[in-house]
């Protein structure tokens, strides 16, 4: 009788090895469509190239692009590299085996046993602390996620369609590839919704230094005006959640305000609306940031170069029944810097009782950003026949042929509008990490850029900056029917914006730079007093309700 067979030991993993970065060539671009033609897998690349890609998992599909040339340099020489982005479609899902449905919550954390995950074990690979999603940042188990990662969207799973991207559907995959090749190419490598690339944007123009995270080696030199210290938010500063977050909030937020018609606004026809171009992002390349922590201060006198949150009285300001407030608070409340230089622009002298300061050196940490995508943004509206030295009445009319222009361009020009305003969201975004999410109290994140305080200070900036122009258009007698955020809407005689826009004192220009305005809709008086009956800020709903584009 035969002995009997000893059990084999299982062969150990095949770790896959992610290249140093010195050396590193990016002749292939940032980015590959993977798709299968009946053959096996190509890959589209941004520039209209297409290569194969012998492989049919995802080890090997990793394994590959470590060897391709793909990547993108640092946008700063002083920074980091960003990492490929491989766009997996539902027929490259079928070639490598992968389920062309988004995993569930359960699935989605990153030590669960989802066959994405279990492949990406066999070679000492996992995601981040984000675990699975429409996107996805890969890195080997022991390297640094930071400078060794290769990055996954998968369409099926929600990417560039279905999330904030918006992009034309049915797209074939040299058509998609060169789409977000053109926003790699004019902002950065895509590596989540526009809102999260906006973020990174800032740290890639802004790049601290940074050192490996296991061998300790000086990988970017950073500059000095980076974000390198993680701060704590002061308790009024602290979103809700926040372990810190006090019961006093930042009183700062948008206008969201409406009336009903006076007599003889009512006798006027038509209700136009118009939407001031991005109006977080407009004059944010002004603001002054500090990386220093917020210190508490009793009494101080008010410096507008001083950036903090003041616990002080606005409320002497007495708005007119016909125009929104200036300051969203009544009596003692917190207000960030720009409110306060707003209230003292109107002739208030505010006394704080107490102030949360940052004392440190300070630096106008949005100016390139604000420059980089300002541009990006510009290129695109020239590749839809929109040029900021139109006149008026010719830009109106291309605005008006726009919804004819080519469905790509204009999905890049929302995208690009979503990079410039959402990525200030991402600064007081409470943890996505499923370990994190379920905490009923979280701690502030390990990453420098995390600022609640900046948050509130650009939406002081762009509530002062509208309520200015308001307040200056009310001059000639125009004033508004009802406000949100950037979205303004006026009585008029006549269907034409150019009635509010012509008159002597108004400080609101047709155009398309940040801080300038566009039309939106045009509706009957008849509309907006329904409207008022039904307790609906109008403005409110056309701004959701119609495409900015």
């Amino acid at each position: 009788m035969p002995a009997p067979r000893t059990a084999q030991p299982s062969p150990p993993p095949r770790h896959l090895h992610y290249p140093a970065a010195r050396g590193r060539h990016y002749s292939d671009g940032p980015l590959a469509v993977l798709a299968a033609n009946g053959t096996g897998l190509l890959a589209h690349l941004a520039d209209g190239r297409v290569r194969p890609c012998s492989v049919s998992d995802l080890p090997g599909l990793l394994e590959w692009t470590l060897r391709a040339p793909l990547g993108a340099a640092p946008i700063r020489p002083e920074g980091l590299p960003s990492g490929p982005l491989l766009v997996l479609t539902p027929t490259a899902l079928n070639q490598l085996g992968l389920p062309t449905e988004a995993p569930d919550q359960a699935h989605r954390h990153p030590r669960s046993d989802h066959i994405l995950l279990n492949q990406l074990r066999t070679i000492g690979w996992q995601t981040d602390d984000h675990g699975l999603g429409p996107w996805m940042r890969l890195h080997p188990t022991t390297g640094d996620p930071a400078c060794e990662s290769i990055h996954l969207a998968v369409t099926t799973w929600g990417a560039l369609y279905e999330d904030a991207w918006q992009l034309p559907d049915g797209l074939p995959p040299a058509q998609l590839a060169a789409a977000i090749g053109q926003y790699a190419d004019l902002v950065r490598t895509p590596t989540g919704e526009p809102s999260t690339c906006g973020h990174l944007l800032m740290s890639d123009l802004r790049p601290p230094e940074h050192r490996h995270a296991v061998t300790r080696a000086l990988l970017a030199r950073g500059v000095p005006s980076a974000l390198t210290t993680r701060t704590d938010p002061a308790p009024c500063e602290a979103p809700p959640g926040h372990q810190l977050a006090g019961e006093d909030t930042l009183a700062d937020t948008d206008i969201d305000w409406w009336r009903p018609p006076t007599r003889q606004e009512a006798s006027r026809p038509h209700v136009v609306c118009f939407a001031v171009n991005l109006h977080h992002f407009a004059d944010s390349n002004n603001m002054r940031v500090s990386d220093a922590p917020a210190q508490h201060v009793y009494h101080p006198a008010f410096d507008p170069k001083s950036p903090g949150s003041w616990l002080v009285d606005l409320s002497a300001n007495g708005p007119s029944s016909l125009l929104p407030p200036a300051f969203a608070s009544n009596g003692l409340a917190w207000h960030t810097t720009p409110a306060l230089a707003y209230a003292t622009l109107r002739g208030l002298k505010p006394q704080p009782v107490r102030a949360w300061l940052r004392l440190g050196k300070t630096s106008p940490y949005f100016d390139p950003w604000y420059k980089r995508v300002r541009l990006a943004r510009l290129a695109v509206l020239e590749s839809l026949g929109l040029n900021i030295d139109l006149d008026a009445p010719d830009l109106l009319a291309a605005l008006r042929d726009l919804p004819r222009a080519n469905r790509v361009q204009r999905a890049l020009l929302n995208a690009l509008d979503a990079t410039a305003q959402d990525a200030f969201t991402i600064l007081d975004q409470p943890p996505a990490q499923p370990d994190q999410a379920r905490l009923t109290s979280w701690p502030t994140p390990d990453d420098p850029t995390w600022r609640p305080d900046l948050r509130a200070a650009v939406t002081a900036n762009a509530r002062a900056n509208v309520h200015r122009k308001l307040s200056r258009t009310a001059r000639d007698g125009h004033f508004p029917l009802a406000v949100a955020g950037g979205h303004i809407l006026y009585a008029t005689r006549t269907p034409d914006l150019t009635e509010i826009t012509e008159a002597p004192s108004c400080d609101f220009r047709i155009g398309l730079s940040p801080g300038q305005i566009r039309p939106v809709a045009v509706r009957p008086m008849h509309w907006y007093q329904a409207q008022c009956t039904d307790n609906t800020n109008a403005a409110r709903a056309l701004k959701t309700s119609i495409a900015s584009w």
